[in-house]
């Protein structure tokens, strides 16, 4: 019988006084007698559009103790959590961290009270390394990060290195990273959500031992998983949540499983696998394997007959999840697959596909599901011609399919056009684990499939891979729990060192498996050096990506430059080449302006339109430079710049609105009042503008210099600064970024204020080469200023540029156009050499990350 329940102890003898660090906090708490709880959450409510995901729920945790928190997918877990952390703010209720009410103050405020939370998906930025991670999680809130990374990394006995991309590492190495990440912190409260879900045991092994360690140091631990037997073996205190309220806090050793699992399904569930008959000796072979071989595995030989369910086991990083993605053609450099005795020519995901083998990737956010689509897109996603004829999807065959293996899968969701991040990790795995049971597959290939799904949802994918085998379909499963590998398979091939070292034959047991590659196992997929690389070039490249852009422009600068010299005498003179400087201005301020807020992961197409109205103003408000006329005029523009990037920053940030659609928007709004202002061509510009702006030392233009220097200090800024690196990740990833207290909307705002600050400038520079108010003479800055930066290295997810870069890619531009008259080229010819000088620099720079990725995977 399950023991009764435990009321959430009253909060007694909280300090409400502030705290300097979670750590004087923590020791506080520890010392005080009564154990006041470090987290306490109070009747905490939360609703979303058609569903309640927390109603009235209550929960602590004390210092030193380990809480777990247990429930199905969807049950609320996730939204508690994101709660406690700020990421969400409850429609009812409290929290409290530390003696102080969170108060809907945000993910910042709360680690900055000692809550410190380690995602199941992460908060990673995968395309920094790992120290830049690190950094940025300090840097979030204010706090220096630790000096010995190195040191660090070792204490936690990690499988990398600080240098490390994130990008680099396989799925356990992130999981690791994540939790140490949070850890360093040394925080009062430390929320672990599905911490092993991607560890083979030697690793789940490693992390419980750092847990305990956690709690021993006073920590309070809350602690998410669906691994019950785990959760015994670490928790003081459980509470099971189901359907957003809580059925109770229980003692440890006052529980079993079983009631645990009762509780939370809400009936009786048995835990066994499914029944199925062995598979008969003599039935034919389905898949076949042959000298299969790539980076860190082969060769690998074997074969899966029609209704057998083959399992790979092996520790983590010992080959096992390339191999299965070498089997569809991902990293293959040998080998060959072949089904029902036909090879599959070409190996790739598609020819795969074509042949029969549906494969789902262990990494399901990154790999598997399509954020952006409905969960009825992405279960229908490979179905091929039964979707419709002629290559089209009818809706009415998608949604009748779509309901079919919904009943059959048990997928819970609103509706069948809701997006698929809003299930749960079970109902999202399921929707993924639907495509094949869609389709009229031969082969099955999982990769982690029960990976963060609750009790009751991984027997439902236990008995679509039973039923699939028992159709016919050959089903090869990699997991880390061999336990599940014992029960579910008919055979088990072990891997160890990128080669299978044994082939066990079910019915076996999860220590069998688990003896057969103990004490085998010296690689770690993730950081092991690999004989098969990119080419020589792209190891080159390779070693500097961030500097590609850079070193191309220098090389064209030099080689047109220096071909130019020799076809005409005017080249070279100093003349020449100051014109070419001013020219260079207009263009490079812009550029400099685009490439922050596209690193930022925004971009302004009306840059264009804010030149000429600037233009338009200064040929309104400034006739000379006069002591009267700037102190009207230097205000007018800076007001302008503000103006522009406010109202694109309302409707980006605020509004929500694509910033394509909103800067069009802008551009067409920015565009109509310079025309307002002058219908025609007229107005003077101050004449003594130019002159100023060409003062300067020898033939070089002050304005250039400064110039210059602007490109190098935000050079420096970008790489060297805290704020440089919040740029970039806000770019690379805006959900890690928030996770770790970033103010995302902040950064990317002021990106589209510096952009429109940017535009004015370069329309000042434009202005004082025009000499009259003209409404359209900055229109054809706009698609050149992209292409100024995106020479310079940026591209349009944002994370990436160079300042600098852009900088080159406008005096390239700038070049380019100073050198056409003087070579007799057409102005039509021009336009097709930009374009072919284009591609030709962002294929060198994507060649280059395509070497950095193969270098490092």
């Amino acid at each position: 019988m399950m023991p009764a329940a435990i009321n959430p102890e009253e909060e007694t003898g909280m300090n409400n006084n502030n705290r300097d660090t979670s750590v004087r906090t923590r020791e506080k708490l520890t010392q005080d007698s009564d154990r006041t709880p470090a987290l306490v959450m109070r009747n905490v409510t939360k609703t979303y559009p058609g569903v309640r995901a927390l109603d009235a729920v209550s929960f602590d945790v004390l210092p030193g103790e380990v809480h777990a928190l247990v429930g199905e997918n969807g049950s609320g877990k996730s939204t508690l959590i994101k709660s406690a952390s700020g990421v969400v703010v409850p429609d009812q209720g409290t929290v409290i961290i530390g003696g102080e009410e969170l108060g809907g103050r945000g993910v910042r405020q709360a680690r900055m009270l000692g809550l410190m939370v380690a995602y199941q998906d992460t908060s990673l930025i995968a395309n920094m390394t790992v120290e830049q991670n690190i950094a940025l999680s300090f840097h979030s809130i204010g706090e220096a990060p630790p000096e010995n990374l190195t040191g660090l990394l070792a204490k936690y006995d990690l499988p990398f290195k600080p240098s490390d991309s994130v990008v680099a590492l396989g799925p356990g190495a992130r999981q690791l990273l994540e939790v140490a990440k949070a850890m360093c912190h040394n925080p009062l409260v430390l929320m672990l959500d599905e911490p092993t879900a991607a560890l083979d045991m030697r690793y789940a092994e490693h992390l419980e031992g750092l847990v305990r360690q956690s709690r021993k140091d006073g920590a309070a631990i809350v602690y998410v998983s669906h691994r019950l037997h785990e959760v015994r073996r670490l928790a003081d205190r459980i509470t099971v949540i189901r359907d957003g309220i809580g059925q109770g806090t229980f003692d440890s050793g006052e529980w079993e499983v079983d009631d645990i699992v009762e509780l939370m399904v809400g009936a009786p569930t048995a835990l066994e696998f499914p029944e199925r008959k062995r598979v008969d000796s003599a039935a034919a072979e389905r898949l076949r394997v042959t000298g299969l071989s790539g980076p860190g595995y082969g060769p690998i030989d074997f074969s899966v007959r029609a209704g057998e369910i083959v399992g790979v086991a092996g520790a983590e990083g010992n080959g096992q999840r390339a191999a299965l993605r070498g089997m569809i053609g991902i990293g293959q450099t040998g080998g060959s697959v072949s089904i029902d005795g036909k090879n599959i020519s070409r190996l790739s995901p598609p020819s795969a596909l074509d042949a029969g083998i549906s494969f789902q990737s262990g990494d399901r956010a990154a790999e598997s599901v399509f954020l952006p689509l409905s969960v009825m897109s992405n279960a229908t996603t490979q179905l091929g011609s039964d979707a419709g004829p002629f290559g089209l999807a009818l809706p009415g065959r998608l949604r009748s399919s779509f309901e079919d293996v919904k009943a059959s899968l048990g997928i819970v969701t609103v509706s069948p056009y809701q997006p698929i991040g809003g299930l749960s990790g079970g109902n999202a795995q399921k929707s993924v684990l639907a495509r094949a049971a869609m389709k009229q597959v031969k082969v099955l290939m999982v990769d982690e499939p029960t990976q963060g799904v609750d009790a009751k949802a991984r027997l439902d994918i236990y008995r679509l891979l039973a039923n699939a085998a028992e159709s016919g379909v050959a089903v090869v499963v990699n997991s880390s729990d061999s336990s599940e590998l014992a029960g579910l398979c008919d055979r088990v091939v072990v891997m160890s060192k990128g080669a299978v070292i044994e082939e066990i034959s079910c019915p076996t047991t999860e220590s069998a498996i688990v003896s057969s590659f103990v004490g085998a196992v010296d690689v770690d997929e993730e950081v092991s050096s690999l004989p098969i690389g990119p080419s020589w070039l792209g190891r080159l490249l390779a070693k500097a990506p961030a500097y590609v852009p850079v070193t191309m422009l220098l090389v064209l600068l030099a080689l047109v430059s220096i071909y130019t010299g020799t076809q005409s005498d005017v080249f070279w003179t100093p003349q020449n080449w100051a014109n070419l400087m001013l020219l260079t201005l207009p263009l490079a301020f812009v550029a400099l302006g685009q490439q922050y807020t596209m690193i930022s992961g925004s971009l302004d197409i009306s840059v264009g339109s804010t030149m000429s109205l600037t233009v338009v103003i200064a040929s309104l408000v400034l006739p000379d430079l006069s002591v009267g006329t700037l102190i009207v005029a230097i205000p007018l523009l800076l007001l302008t710049a503000l103006a522009v990037g406010g109202l694109n920053a309302l409707l980006i940030e605020k509004l929500k609105i694509n910033p394509i659609v909103a800067t069009v928007a802008t551009m067409a709004i920015i565009a109509g009042l310079a025309i307002v202002l002058r219908p025609t061509p007229e107005g003077v510009i101050a004449p003594q503008l130019y002159d100023l702006f060409a003062l300067g030392v020898g033939f070089v233009p002050t304005a250039f210099i400064v110039l210059v220097l602007v490109a190098l200090a935000g050079e420096w800024w970008l790489y060297r600064r805290a704020a440089g690196l919040a740029l970039r990740a806000t770019g690379f990833d805006i959900e890690s970024s928030r996770r770790v207290g970033q103010p995302v909307a902040r950064v990317r705002t002021i990106g589209l204020l510096v952009c429109a600050f940017g535009a004015v400038v370069a329309g000042v520079f434009l202005a004082s080469q025009t000499g009259i108010g003209s409404n359209s003479v900055g229109s054809g800055y706009t698609l050149t200023c992209f292409a100024a930066v995106f020479l310079g290295g940026a591209v349009l997810t944002g994370g990436r540029g160079s300042f600098i870069g852009a900088m080159l890619g406008a005096l390239f531009l700038s070049l380019l156009n100073n050198v056409t008259p003087l070579l007799n080229i057409p102005d039509s010819s021009r336009q097709a050499i930009y374009g072919f000088i284009l591609l030709i620099a962002v294929g060198t720079y994507a060649y280059a990350q395509r070497g950095r990725r193969r270098a490092e995977a």
